[in-house]
């Protein structure tokens, strides 16, 4: 099983938890990382109200330099919603964020930390 996130193929590396799974990128070695983690939390049932439901992808990979590795870079999409939400409310709340995420104010934010917008 792979995973295609802009058009890179991630191989499924290990199921880390029941609710956790790894795949691994093409630029993955021994010392340089590169891969995707997919989590997710199912609801509780908490004094008679479920708790919301959960999921979350994480991206990691070395940056670099230009030659040396530098560290990782991180970018993590983490989602709630409550039970019962339509699958059309859970995918407007994802596709929201991500369009924003690809505008001016959202590169604004991560290149220049200005959140003033």
């Amino acid at each position: 099983m792979s995973l295609t996130v802009n058009t890179i193929a991630y191989s499924n590396d290990t199921a880390r938890t029941p609710d956790s799974y790894r795949y691994h990128g093409p630029d993955h070695t021994a010392t340089a990382k590169d891969y995707v983690d997919l989590k997710r939390v199912t609801p509780r049932l908490v004094n008679g109200v479920y708790s919301k439901s959960r999921a979350q992808a994480k991206l990691t990979r070395t940056m670099t330099d230009g030659t040396d590795p530098l560290d990782d870079g991180i970018c993590t999409i983490d989602i709630a919603y409550p039970v019962g939400a339509s699958s059309a409310e859970i995918t407007a709340l994802l596709v929201d964020l991500a369009t924003w995420a690809t505008t001016a104010a959202g590169d604004a934010l991560v290149s220049d930390h200005s959140i003033n917008q």
